[in-house]
């Protein structure tokens, strides 16, 4: 039986009215090619209820895969509709450096964004390269946060080039997305070592074949993509602390209550538990959760 009040409230009534979920990274809109059925906006909002999710901070499909202007804009209006429930991230795409110096003049007289996504993996540019200068700059400037996509062993975002980028932008906070999928062990030696870098639990826990998927570091040549991982939250928080890590789903693509579960289990503490569902999150976040009201499960 599992001894945490938090995971009981959870098994009762699949929330819980004291420990909180803040998704710290999530997907908006359909992805070609996959059926998603959970990518409807009002299908998101329900499952954001179902589990007890106070806000989940998202980027477009479309920015990510298509057209970063139009999928900022589609996100730009669902964090205007409904601001108790999503944040944005603003997706920026290296290849197009004009559009990326126009965004990053008037990023801040956006409402709802936090930070930066970058998609280094599938826009096929290093992490490290000049092209992602401009806006690590302005990250490192302003304080903002930037969820990287990471995986091991990745020619454009492995851990190892994110912690180069974390050391050259002290300011900036770095969410290292999947952690470093693969390279586990030199993930959270990063994030344990660097003030600015934290792990990110979205898509670690499940079991996948890469090899089915496209581009970037989810190639099948890496002998860092076996996907069953046991006891690997337990192994950040013992090596990094509980306080570098946070919760993401990738929802619309995998279930916030499977994510939730691999943390309500693992043999932590509940003030461990508390900080990578919500309390992490809430410092990182800062400003952008005050003034509005929070999501109530139903």
């Amino acid at each position: 039986m599992n001894p945490s009040p938090i995971a009981r409230e959870y098994l009762e009534q699949g929330y819980s009215t004291t420990c909180p979920i803040i998704d710290m990274h999530g997907h908006l809109g359909p992805f070609y090619g996959c059926y998603l059925p959970s990518s409807s906006l009002e299908r998101m909002r329900h499952r954001l209820k179902r589990c007890g999710v106070r806000r989940i901070i998202c980027s477009h499909h479309s920015a990510l895969a298509c057209d970063a202007e139009r999928g900022n804009a589609l996100m730009q209006e669902v964090v205007r509709q409904h601001p108790d429930e999503f944040l944005g991230y603003w997706v920026i795409n290296p290849n197009y450096p004009d559009a990326t110096a126009r965004d990053l003049r008037s990023f801040d007289r956006r409402t709802g964004f936090v930070g930066l996504k970058f998609w280094p993996d599938y826009h096929l540019v290093p992490v490290t390269s000049p092209r992602y200068a401009p806006a690590l700059e302005y990250a490192d400037a302003y304080g903002l946060l930037v969820l990287v996509h990471t995986f091991g062993e990745s020619p454009f975002d492995a851990p190892g080039m994110l912690a180069e980028v974390g050391e050259r932008y002290p300011r900036a906070r770095f969410l290292m997305g999947h952690s470093g999928y693969g390279e586990w062990e030199r993930s959270v030696a990063i994030a344990r070592d660097l003030p600015n870098v934290y792990l990110d639990l979205t898509s670690v826990f499940q079991a996948l074949d890469f090899s089915q998927m496209p581009g970037g570091s989810l190639m099948p040549r890496a002998p860092a993509l076996s996907p069953h991982v046991n006891g690997l939250i337990e192994y950040m928080v013992e090596t990094a602390g509980s306080h570098k890590v946070v919760f993401g789903s990738d929802l619309p693509w995998y279930s916030q209550h499977y994510h939730a579960g691999a943390v309500l289990f693992a043999h932590i503490s509940d003030e461990a538990r508390h900080d990578i569902l919500h309390h992490n999150a809430e410092r990182l976040l800062g400003k952008h959760l005050v003034g509005t009201s929070e999501s109530k499960p139903p």
